[in-house]
């Protein structure tokens, strides 16, 4: 049931994570840590997070924007040593509600954000700092939660980033950020994979692929509004259940 559980977050967030760009970490990451727990579970989220980046960047490699993803990848990859430390001797339930708090908060951002859109000025066309801002914001909450989407999506929408360009420059950007968290969760917080069957991590990489192609068979066919609909109520579940198991773990 567990196994079963797990393949079905990994699907269904691979899926999204091809029709909009990013929801992977957002939307399954939550369920993960239920699944796994909170140290296991988040560093789970990062390993499988990198490949699903990975997998999908091959779709959408020409539009990738390497000037602002250099700028954001310096940012991040920086923050990862240091976040680490601090997440070290946290407690499991101190990490859920991190979690959860993390995903409540950024999808809330994110929807602000989005209905201010039009009353904001794009940042000017060589800004630097909003991109280190938001490297920063996405290397801390990807160690901290596996979720690094959230800024990063705040970040296009006062920007007025085009879509397309906005997908494909995820990809590598949560690819490296993601192996930058399991590195430095690895060497600096002693964090290591759960302790899954060898034909279990294959199950595993078929529901990896398996998501990925579903969300190749839907891209085009859903519309964005309703993609946009159906990731922000699962990150509102996901992310509240994660926070109201850490908050009950933590008070009794």
């Amino acid at each position: 049931m567990l196994l079963l559980l797990l393949v079905l977050a990994i699907l269904f967030g691979g899926a999204l994570q091809r029709v909009a760009g990013m929801g992977f970490g957002l939307v399954a990451g939550p369920f993960i840590v239920l699944l796994l727990g909170a140290r296991e579970g988040v560093l789970f989220v990062n390993a499988v997070g990198a490949v699903m980046a990975l997998v999908v960047l091959w779709r959408m490699l020409s539009g990738v924007d390497w000037r602002r993803y250099a700028w954001l990848v310096a940012a991040s990859v920086s923050t990862s040593v240091p976040a680490a430390f601090l997440m070290r001797d946290a407690s499991p339930a101190t990490l859920e509600i991190v979690v959860g708090l993390v995903v409540v908060v950024a999808m809330t951002l994110a929807l602000v954000t989005n209905r201010l859109r039009g009353a904001r000025r794009p940042f000017p066309e060589h800004a630097r700092w909003p991109l280190l801002v938001t490297g920063v914001a996405s290397g801390f909450g990807s160690v901290a939660a596996g979720i690094g989407g959230p800024p990063l999506a705040v970040y296009s929408v006062l920007d007025r980033w085009d879509p397309r360009a906005f997908a494909a420059t995820a990809q590598p950007f949560f690819m490296t950020n993601a192996v930058a968290a399991v590195v430095a969760k690895v060497t600096v917080a002693d964090v290591v994979l759960p302790p899954l069957a060898w034909w279990a991590w294959l199950v595993v990489g078929a529901a990896l692929f398996g998501g990925v192609w579903v969300g190749e068979l839907l891209a085009g066919r859903v519309s964005a509004s309703a993609t946009r609909r159906v990731l922000v109520a699962l990150a509102y579940v996901g992310g509240l259940a994660t926070l109201t198991r850490g908050l009950v773990t933590l008070l009794t």
